[in-house]
């Protein structure tokens, strides 16, 4: 994630200001103590994940105001991105997701260009679609790119099982979990596949022999049927001797009367 243009109103101690990190490679940000120097990187993690330093929602807003606005514009993998949150006193808030329809390469002035929403129903929706987007939650943010005031040892302080989570955000290993379970999906579908193979493979196996028996079956009627008509052929000429002789005996029969 590389900040461009940050744009704060009425967020903690700063009413109305606007940075613009475009061309930098490096920001360092100097100022005495409670300038508001780390309330800008505050800022970032607030319009992104909704969270801060603050102990109630509604302690980021500015004393006496009744409600806060940070809106920022940043790069994640190739794209530019735009956030905008808005937070009134008592109220959930709103949040909008947008992506630039210029590509990253052609942008020449971050004022003049169109953004895509990306907004989902609902704020819920909408801060997992962020997230599903930047592939970091804050835990993982806070305990790596940025360490807060006076908590540089929340990693440390801990526990194993939750150090071992942000190590493995961090080092993208939830990746693997997924691939891992897209192999394992695959392995079973392939299991299952395998199985009717092989029962067709069994039933074309059954079909074959019962074919090599049915084979042999017609061979015994084939012969059957030889056999038959030969029978038939004779006893179609005996038919006819019992004939001529019958003719014959009718004959005589008539002589003799």
């Amino acid at each position: 994630m590389i900040p461009q243009k940050l744009t704060l109103k009425n967020f903690l101690s700063y009413r109305e200001a606007t940075l613009d990190f475009s061309g930098l490679h490096t920001a360092c940000i100097c100022g005495s103590n409670g300038a508001g120097k780390s309330s800008l990187l505050e800022a970032m993690a607030w319009a992104i994940w909704g969270n801060s330093r603050a102990e109630s929602e509604d302690d980021i807003i500015y004393m006496g105001e009744i409600e806060a606005r940070v809106d920022f514009t940043f790069i994640n993998q190739g794209n530019l991105y735009r956030v905008i949150r808005n937070r009134r006193r008592g109220q959930s808030g709103t949040l909008e997701f947008q992506v630039a329809t210029t590509p990253l390469q052609e942008i020449e002035d971050l004022d003049s260009l169109k953004f895509r929403p990306l907004t989902e129903r609902g704020l819920r929706a909408t801060q997992q679609k962020i997230l599903d987007y930047l592939k970091l939650d804050y835990d993982t943010f806070i305990n790596s790119a940025y360490l807060r005031q006076g908590r540089a040892d929340e990693f440390m302080i801990k526990r194993p099982t939750e150090r071992k989570e942000i190590l493995a955000s961090l080092l993208k290993l939830d990746q693997y979990d997924g691939l891992s379970e897209k192999a394992k999906d695959l392995a079973r579908e392939y299991k299952a596949q395998g199985e009717v193979l092989e029962q067709t493979l069994t039933s074309n196996q059954a079909q074959i022999e019962q074919s090599g028996q049915l084979k042999q079956d017609i061979i015994q009627l084939q012969s059957t049927i030889d056999h038959l008509q030969e029978k038939q052929i004779q006893d179609r000429d005996h038919y006819q001797q019992l004939q001529a002789q019958q003719h014959h005996r009718q004959a005589w029969e008539k002589l003799l009367t």
